[in-house]
Order: C-alpha cells, then structure tokens, then sequence
C-alpha cells in the first residue's frame, strides 16, 4: 500500500493511497472517502482550494498502488494541521 505524505508544520501526516472511492474540497477541509467505508478529513488553519484535490490525486496516480516511500503532493495552498479517521 502507498501513502500520500501531507505536510505539516512540524512532520508529516500519512494518507493510504488505496481504495479511494472519492476525494472532495468541503470548504475548509479536504474530504477523502475509502470504499467500502471510511473517511478522513484533512483540516487547515485557513481553506484549502479546489486545486489542492488535483494535486492529491495526482499523487496517488505516481503511487498507482505501489508500496515503497511515501510521495508529497505539489506544495498544497495550506498546512495540514490534522487528519481526522471516521
């Protein structure tokens, strides 16, 4: 299983990159939604854009269900400050 590495302001938070069903911009947080179930929410201290889903996504397109180190996004417009799993 590859991750996606989110930046934080001090290290990193990790985002499985399999079984992704949908990732949406849910002003201010960032929506990723697994199949069959689960969900993380990426929060900011400020909103994120509507083209930080693009850069996400194509950093799961170069992991392409590989294993090995984690891959950083395209520096997205904010720090993470947290990843929420439900």
């Amino acid at each position: 299983m590859g991750y996606v590495k989110l930046p934080k302001a001090s290290g990193y938070d990790l985002l499985p990159a399999e079984n992704i069903g949908a990732l949406k911009f849910t002003t201010p947080n960032l929506i990723v939604s697994y199949v069959p179930s689960g969900t993380v929410t990426i929060a900011a201290s400020s909103a994120f854009e509507q083209a930080d889903v693009a850069k996400i996504l194509d950093a799961v397109d170069l992991i392409n269900g590989a294993s090995g180190p984690s891959i950083a996004p395209a520096a997205l417009s904010q720090k993470v400050t947290g990843t929420t799993v439900s």
